[in-house]
């Protein structure tokens, strides 16, 4: 079975993922960081004003008091309405990209300049999860946060979206994490770079997904 929307379960707590088999990890997460094998996927909502002295521990419970396993599941937090959460499968021969991305930019930050200023702490955070419905090589993995990076940074670009203390475009914001994680089944995909056919996929993807969830977040804003 492909990892895509099937698996998928909302609600305005959080956005779960649970797959049938254990999936090869490259993450982020506040749980489940660095590489691994993981079968569940949290993105968690939290209040803007969440603090915590050990939010890796509570996250580990807030995950087993779900009924989740910590030990299989890559967690993640934001502050961000989980309902202008914008997720899309991309199909191509071979292989086919699940993507999964919420998106806030109240604290959008230029990575060139954030050396140069004090910033406040402030809600939003853009989470992106990629699943690949293939087989990829450690190099496939690293290449693909690089291109789900420059995607989601021109995503930025295209909207306009500014570092408030520098005024110029921000490249993301300060509390973004990311997921590849891959079926290793199915075909083989040695690289991931810009042009190559996984790439383009994750490239195109990214961009979509958080451009839209953005403008979801700025509709329901406005609302």
């Amino acid at each position: 079975m492909a990892i895509g929307q099937g698996l998928l379960k909302m609600s305005e707590e959080f956005v779960v993922l649970e797959s049938p088999i254990l999936l090869k990890t490259m993450s982020s997460g506040v749980v489940g960081s660095g590489t691994g094998w993981h079968s569940t996927f949290v993105n968690r909502h939290v209040n803007k004003n969440y603090d915590c002295s050990d939010h890796r521990k509570e996250m580990a419970e807030y995950i087993s008091d779900h009924g989740l396993d910590p030990g299989e599941t890559v967690g993640m937090m934001t502050a961000v309405m989980l309902e202008d959460v914008c997720f899309k499968l991309y199909e191509e021969e071979g292989f086919s990209v699940f993507i999964v991305v919420t998106a806030g930019v109240g604290n959008a930050v230029d990575a060139s300049k954030s050396a140069e200023y004090t910033y406040e702490k402030s809600p939003g955070t853009i989470n992106t999860w990629v699943f690949v419905n293939g087989e990829l090589t450690e190099e496939a993995f690293i290449q693909c946060i690089m291109t789900a990076t420059e995607a989601k940074t021109k995503a930025l670009h295209d909207l306009d979206i500014r570092d408030r203390s520098s005024g110029t475009i921000a490249t993301g914001t300060s509390t973004d994490s990311i997921l590849i994680a891959a079926a290793q089944q199915g075909e083989k995909l040695e690289y991931a770079g810009t042009i190559t056919p996984l790439g383009q996929v994750v490239g195109k993807g990214v961009h979509e997904c958080t451009v839209n969830a953005i403008q979801n977040s700025r509709n329901r804003a406005v609302k």
